[in-house]
């Protein structure tokens, strides 16, 4: 049963966005499943959520793109109206160590993984449902543990979690909440492309020698939406102790 909540997902045509998107389907939210390049992805996850019975649109985006945000924005609230939930999910990997990492490699995933969700979060601020809106920020363990050979997405990460803290607190007084969650290492498109033996180390790493599960994470995601009096904290989703 349909909700007439909106929740808008970055990042959401395939991994844990495309899994975030189905879970709040399924809790009756109508989806505007914002992507970049990957047309027929969207496509597929519009139709398999129509399919289903629930309600979706698919919005295209870069988000690291000021003006291309705020486009997506307006399409947004212009066909399916208030936003209630508002998930920065996008997000790109281009590895190397340091020594090796090329400033287009640094300043290409700084520009998606923390200004992406920055320009997102400005533009989609006064279009949030007050007194009830929420916004989850999908940063990763790698932004309090670091990552080798990651140094551009753990800075990015990190950064997205002091970001999280400071517009909990700037947004508080409209009673819209802002937190944060860390997954670990999950087998989607981007982590299924890590050497094995990076899967491996994560298991070893692992007090339950696992892997963690995008449904469980999704579920998650959309409980914490509805928390009214949680905000401004963050949430580490993985079974490696930090």
């Amino acid at each position: 049963m349909r909700n007439n909540k909106v929740v808008l997902i970055t990042g959401a045509s395939r991994g844990i966005g495309r899994g975030i998107a189905l879970a709040f389907a399924g809790a009756g939210f109508t989806i505007a499943a914002v992507y970049h390049k990957e047309v027929s992805k969207a496509r597929e996850l519009k139709s398999g959520i129509e399919g289903a019975g629930g309600a979706c649109e698919a919005f295209q985006c870069d988000v690291s793109d000021a003006s291309s945000v705020k486009l997506m924005a307006g399409r947004v609230t212009e066909r399916l109206g208030k936003i209630s939930v508002l998930i920065n999910n996008a997000g790109i990997c281009r590895d190397s160590i340091v020594v090796n990492m090329s400033e287009v490699d640094w300043d290409e995933v700084l520009r998606t993984d923390l200004n992406g969700p920055f320009l997102v979060i400005r533009e989609c601020a006064e279009l949030l449902e007050k007194d009830g809106g929420a916004i989850i920020n999908i940063s990763s363990i790698a932004g309090v543990r670091g990552n080798f050979g990651g140094a551009n997405y753990a800075a990015a990460k990190a950064g997205l979690i002091a970001l999280t803290k400071t517009a909990a607190k700037e947004l508080g007084p409209q009673k819209i909440t802002v937190n944060a969650v860390l997954p670990g290492f999950h087998l989607t498109d981007m982590g299924g492309a890590m050497p094995e033996k990076y899967s491996q180390k994560i298991k070893t790493d692992s007090v339950l020698g696992l892997t963690t599960d995008i449904k469980e994470l999704a579920d998650f995601v959309v409980f914490l939406s509805g928390m009214k009096t949680v905000s401004g904290q963050v949430f580490n989703w993985d079974s490696r102790v930090i």
